[in-house]
């Protein structure tokens, strides 16, 4: 099983005019369920490539050296991607070290092969770039990987998306399959078929399935671009340059302007006894506090975001003001744009937190947000969802099959597009339209909240839950956790993915939480490659069968990512 360790960043907090303080349940946070009629709604990063790589690295084990590699390589600019920073020695051997893709196009046509943070070179994954049939290692990040069929780092996917990524920088770049072209039409609701069980996420749009690793970085665009039309609503990347602002040890200060449009938004940073450039912890607070213990040695930054409780009328926020109060995106895509141009701040200026050792953490709404953060911006090194319930990791399909029940028991689709608009309510509208089973058609849904877990991968995620309250739909957060874990094994980073279930108080942090806590931070964030991840395991009563909610094959894949 591969595993891979990288180092990203991410933020944000959530806050809501609305919100409640308390820490109670689901519902006596997020309201009862009710309709959500009411409310009155009052690039990307670029890859690292080389630059500020080896960084971070007090803490890390065999590498603080950055990766020399890569360099030319015929991928010519990949620059290894900084290759490893501090990655340490990286148990896969190859560039995957804390940025994936860095090091790679060493092996790629003829490269010297990128010795990422001590791996060896080229072949680990994400580091046997562009090898493939006649394929030149593509130029930079997202470069037209050379001509072989299947070439180059992340391979052609076939159907949907076509044509290679070039090499692929894992954790580096905020959308590493943005070269792949997405050609294929997405359908409407009205050309969906109803299916109970998850979708297959290695299942690409012209039907065909991915047989290697190397094609997952084409596959996961199209799922990317799946989620948008159908959940999230879309995730702007405004132009490279655009994003400026300040970073110091108390506070990070982003200013985004493009053409005649500007915003500005802030956030707090606490060194909590890092040593800069400092690994960090995202935490969204919205009201609710950082329930996360993060531990001394790592820093923490406090990032709030509005939110406006209501299913209709203009919305609010940073994202808001700079695209338009009538945007289609749902509060969390809004977050998390929030999140990805502080990332882009902190690659400018890496002195005070390492950019590729970031995680996002939030519980309850927060952990919505956190958990859509990391999804869609792949420089977040470690994900870790707390609590997040419906519009969060519970797949939507699953809780009229696992956890049926009245609304204010059991939160439906419905619920994250009209208490709150977390999720679009354009995307969602069709397949949700109201708070109970006649108005639930989500399993008419090409992809679910597993596909979204997908697009994390080969990065980590922590996913902490709480199977004793109902509003979380446990059964269903259960499952999808199952099958996301499934997802990860069979891309080879099973260890990147681990999972906690522990009933108590809402959003109270519990012991059983501490050990995956410590292993994952210590891996993904500290640049402990040696540390044992991975742990699935949750006190949920009467568990459900997961492999009868999806029926693909989890076999690990051959290749390399």
């Amino acid at each position: 099983m591969r595993s891979f360790s990288f180092r990203s960043l991410g933020h944000l907090a959530v806050f809501m005019s609305a919100l409640q303080a308390g820490c109670v349940s689901e519902d006596a946070q997020d309201g009862p369920g009710g309709s959500g009629s009411g409310g009155t709604p009052s690039s990307a990063g670029t890859g690292g490539s080389g630059g500020i790589s080896g960084s971070t690295a007090g803490s890390t084990s065999a590498g603080g050296m950055t990766s020399t590699g890569g360099g030319a390589g015929t991928g010519g600019a990949n620059a290894t991607g900084g290759g490893a920073g501090t990655g340490g020695a990286n148990p896969t051997g190859g560039g995957a070290g804390i940025g994936g893709g860095g090091g790679s196009a060493g092996s790629a046509a003829g490269g010297s092969a990128g010795s990422a943070a001590g791996g060896s070179a080229g072949s680990a994954a994400g580091g046997s770039a562009g090898s493939a049939a006649g394929g030149s290692a593509g130029s930079a990040a997202g470069g037209s990987a050379g001509s072989g069929a299947g070439s180059g780092a992340g391979g052609g996917a076939g159907g949907g998306a076509s044509g290679s990524p070039g090499t692929i920088n894992w954790g580096r770049e905020e959308d590493p399959g943005a070269a792949c072209p997405v050609t294929a039409t997405l359908p409407e609701y009205a050309s969906l078929m109803a299916d109970g069980k998850l979708p297959d996420p290695f299942k690409k749009l012209d039907g065909t399935r991915i047989t290697n690793k190397s094609e997952w970085a084409c596959r996961r665009e199209e799922i990317l671009k799946q989620l948008a039309k159908y959940i999230y609503g879309e995730k702007p990347i405004p132009p490279k340059g655009s994003v400026t602002g300040t970073v110091s040890n108390t506070s990070i200060s982003v200013t985004v302007t493009e053409g005649a449009k500007t915003v500005s938004f802030t956030a707090s940073v606490n060194m909590n006894g890092a040593t800069a450039p400092a690994p960090a912890i995202i935490c969204y607070d919205g009201g609710l506090g950082c329930s996360l213990p993060v531990p001394m040695g790592v820093a923490k930054i406090n990032f709030s975001a509005g939110e406006v409780a209501g299913g209709s009328g203009a919305k609010s926020g940073p994202f808001f003001t700079f695209y338009g109060s009538n945007h289609p995106a749902g509060y969390m895509v809004a977050q998390a744009w929030q999140v990805s141009r502080i990332i882009d701040l902190l690659e400018q200026n890496p002195g005070v937190i390492d950019p590729y050792h970031v995680g996002l953490t939030g519980c309850s709404r927060n952990g919505k947000g956190a958990f859509a953060g990391g999804v869609f911006d792949n420089r977040i090194a470690l994900t870790i969802p707390c609590e997040s319930g419906i519009g969060g990791t519970p797949a939507l399909r699953l809780k009229e099959q696992l956890d049926p029940g009245a609304n204010s028991t059991a939160e439906w689709p419905y619920h994250a597009i009209s208490y709150v608009r977390w999720l679009s309510e354009v995307a969602l509208g069709p397949f949700a339209t109201a708070n109970d089973a006649a108005g639930d058609n989500t399993d008419r849904l090409p992809v679910d909240m597993h596909s979204a877990m997908a697009l994390i991968a080969p990065r980590a995620i922590y996913v902490v839950d709480n199977p004793s309250i109902s509003n979380l739909d446990p059964k269903s957060a259960y499952v999808t956790a199952m099958a996301g874990k499934a997802i990860f094994e069979a891309l080879g980073v099973g260890d990147n993915f681990a999972s906690q279930g522990a009933g108590g108080s809402h959003c109270q942090w519990r012991s059983q939480y501490d050990a995956s806590l410590t292993a994952m931070i210590n891996k993904f964030l500290r640049g402990m490659d040696s540390t044992a991840t991975g742990n699935f395991a949750s006190d949920l009563g009467s568990k459900p069968t997961p492999t009868q909610y999806y029926s693909w094959d989890t076999t690990e894949l051959p290749g390399t990512l």
